[in-house]
């Protein structure tokens, strides 16, 4: 009886290993990255070219996509290089993708997933893309550009410009202005504390300026202020909604 069992546990033993390391080899998984910054990209669409199955990397940059041995994976991300990868190992993969130089459309949801450095990055290149005069690389001094101004790259340069500096300003408010600083002060929370943090939001100007004892004070004087408000008043104020 104990050799049978054995021989049971034996044959399960051979017949379970190639299905583990058939399943190890139908998934790859790695991280992608910005080459000069080593930034982890958000959504990167991964496709496999042979079968059509996608994937897109999350925000820490890591993806896990379905594929056989010799099958080739397309990176493209806007804005960069577009890359190809032949599947030879399974081990986790690094991807660095290069930007390709060319201005692309940014919008609000991928703005605000950049990390704080890749945020400078863009501001520094949007800025540089919309300029109206460019400086020149054989004769020295700057150059007028109209077509960089009235060209439809300039005009998406400085859109993208304005929205990654409304973002930055967004932070620094965030950064300051937080609930943890109202409810020190305050006895508002929940739904309370919603509207009078949409209405009473400081500007960055006044934040450039005021140190902590100007922020305490302004938010002890429009508390005192949103206290009077009437429940019409209230009820006027678009608060946020939380779309997560």
């Amino acid at each position: 009886m104990l050799v049978k069992t054995l021989y049971v546990l034996l044959l399960i033993g051979t017949l379970s290993t190639p299905v583990a390391v058939a399943q190890q080899n139908s998934v790859l998984r790695g991280y992608i990255l910005e080459l000069d910054s080593g930034e982890p990209l958000q959504y990167v669409e991964i496709k496999n070219l042979n079968t059509g199955a996608a994937a897109e990397s999350s925000a820490d940059g890591s993806f896990s996509i379905a594929v056989q041995k010799n099958e080739r994976l397309r990176f493209e991300y806007p804005g960069y290089r577009t890359d190809t990868l032949v599947v030879i190992e399974f081990d986790i993969k690094r991807i660095y993708m290069t930007p390709d130089g060319s201005s692309i459309l940014i919008d609000e949801v991928q703005i605000q997933a950049m990390t704080d450095s890749r945020l400078q990055t863009e501001i520094k290149r949007a800025e540089e893309e919309g300029q109206f005069s460019e400086a020149s690389q054989r004769r020295g001094g700057v150059r007028i550009s109209p077509s960089r101004w009235f060209g439809k790259e300039g005009k998406q340069a400085r859109r993208r410009y304005k929205l990654l500096l409304a973002e930055q300003d967004r932070r620094k408010v965030d950064a300051r202005f937080t609930p943890e600083a109202i409810m020190a002060l305050t006895p508002l929370k929940g739904e309370e504390l919603d509207l009078y943090m949409t209405k009473y939001r400081p500007s960055t100007k006044f934040l450039s300026t005021a140190d902590e004892a100007d922020l305490r004070l302004y938010i002890m004087d429009t508390y005192a202020e949103f206290k009077d408000l009437t429940p019409e008043q209230r009820s006027k104020i678009k608060a946020p909604k939380d779309t997560t």
